[in-house]
């Protein structure tokens, strides 16, 4: 039996890998109301991949609720292996940590996911 739907989405939370705690980490280490609040959902995060991309839906079961300024507080932007730019969005709804979307300007499939060490990070 397969955890995978065949979209990329697989069903059951895990924990983060490294290279994914890494590009979230990247995020959270900028400087934006509610940052700390979200640093400390993520200690407790579960993930599951969600699309082909690689974006992550993120599960808190509790913590403190950040009071950000918007939904996308913060985001990273890096190459594709083909230079296409790659959006890596933080989303946050009530609160909480709820998905890492990545996505290409062009709409492609994302080639290769960014490296921390690649990633711009804007504060929205």
């Amino acid at each position: 039996m397969s955890d995978s739907k065949g979209d990329g989405s697989v069903h059951v939370f895990r924990t983060p890998s490294s290279a994914e705690q890494a590009v979230i980490r990247v995020l959270l280490e900028a400087k934006f109301p509610g940052d700390s609040a979200l640093r400390e959902q993520m200690a407790k995060a579960r993930v599951r991949t969600i699309d082909v991309d690689g974006s992550l839906e993120i599960s808190v079961e509790d913590g403190p609720r950040a009071e950000v300024a918007q939904r996308i507080p913060v985001e990273a932007v890096a190459a594709d292996s083909d230079g296409v730019p790659i959006h890596i969005l933080l989303h946050v709804v009530d609160g909480m940590l709820q998905e890492l979307e990545y996505f290409r300007e062009d709409s492609r499939p994302v080639k290769q996911p960014p490296a921390k060490d690649d990633l711009q990070v804007l504060v929205l």
